[in-house]
């Protein structure tokens, strides 16, 4: 008999080699890749430095030799898999499996199913690496159940998905969720090259990012006397050297309460809430999902939840995320059930 899981049927679980899945989440440094079960237990796990190469054939050859070792460790192979998903950072489009915007990878503007044909010919579910990390949480994570939810990554940059009545939304060009181009802080006036050099990477994930956020320390600091007791208990949790100064030093302070430290976190909190409201105000999810190492913050989280609902009335739990570095593998791995159970319709 089939159950439901969050909105999707998922068959019962079998103890046959067949019941596997793989997932596997890439990224411009590392790569993860589980094996589980059709309920989400990981039976085996590895993670290494992403292969630096410039050819896709290189690429694709590294990353099925490490799927193999993993396999090796149930004593499966390749074939044996139900499916295998795969989270990447660019604009995926899951049906045709093209790829675009992967400046870290060389796969950029190619097939990737079209490449990994010659080593897998079994069910293939590809995606944005923040997609598949969403639907992890809504799986297994702190969205659970939650039909509704959007996914907001902050770390070295910011990325974002939404699931809207329990579906993935790509938009027209499968680039939905590029948060890290909100314009939270626009000023009039500015001139061409002073835009240019804000939104490379997004405005909002300059001002806001955990690189943001030690970017903007360091500034911070460095328009001070850097000898005042005060300024000296951050820079002596960098080293003592101010060009060292990162966000989770800046974080740890400041849920210490340390005056200097909280004054840093005002710009970065208060530009994350804004564009947290216009996510709600948009999109009327049920809640958001916050993940990165921020999130590990209670004191950030607190912060984000009291600011934004101090800029928006609509109701929406602002929650962080539960899966840690194994979302996107999960996700991967749900993805890869829920291709399976459309082919067998």
């Amino acid at each position: 008999m089939q159950q439901q899981q969050n909105g999707i049927i998922i068959p019962p679980a079998s103890t046959s080699s067949s019941d596997w899945y793989a997932g596997i989440d890439i990224g411009g440094t590392k790569t993860l890749i589980i094996l589980a079960r059709r309920d989400g237990q990981i039976a085996a796990r590895c993670k290494r430095p992403t292969v630096q190469t410039a050819k896709p054939s290189d690429f694709v050859t590294w990353l099925f030799a490490m799927l193999d070792e993993v396999l090796q460790q149930q004593g499966l192979k390749r074939q044996q898999l139900a499916g295998i998903g795969i989270g990447l950072p660019g604009a995926v489009n899951p049906e045709e499996g093209t790829i675009r915007h992967v400046p870290a990878l060389p796969l950029d503007g190619i097939n990737l199913k079209q490449w990994i044909a010659p080593h897998y010919d079994g069910v293939l579910y590809l995606d944005n690496d923040v997609n598949v990390a969403a639907l992890g949480e809504r799986w297994l994570g702190a969205g659970a159940e939650r039909r509704h939810l959007v996914m907001v990554t902050v770390g070295t940059g910011i990325g974002g998905a939404a699931i809207i009545n329990g579906q993935l939304y790509h938009g027209a060009d499968y680039t939905a969720g590029e948060i890290s181009y909100f314009v939270v802080d626009h000023q009039p006036g500015e001139s061409a090259a002073q835009q240019a050099s804000s939104t490379a990477f997004g405005r909002f994930e300059a001002l806001a990012s955990g690189t943001g956020i030690g970017e903007h320390a360091r500034r911070w600091l460095q328009e001070r006397d850097l000898s005042s007791p005060s300024i000296d208990t951050v820079l002596q949790a960098a080293g003592g050297n101010v060009e060292q100064v990162q966000a989770v030093h800046v974080l740890e302070l400041a849920a210490a309460g340390h005056a200097e430290a909280v004054a840093i976190m005002e710009q970065p909190l208060d530009y994350m809430a804004a564009g947290l409201a216009n996510i709600i105000a948009l999109l009327n999810p049920q809640c958001i999902v916050v993940g990165g190492g921020v999130s590990e913050s209670a004191y950030y989280m607190a912060e984000l939840q009291r600011r934004t609902r101090a800029l928006i009335p609509i109701d929406c739990m602002i929650v962080p995320a539960q899966l840690g570095n194994e979302a996107g593998a999960l996700g991967a791995v749900y993805g890869a059930i829920t291709a399976v159970i459309r082919e067998q319709i």
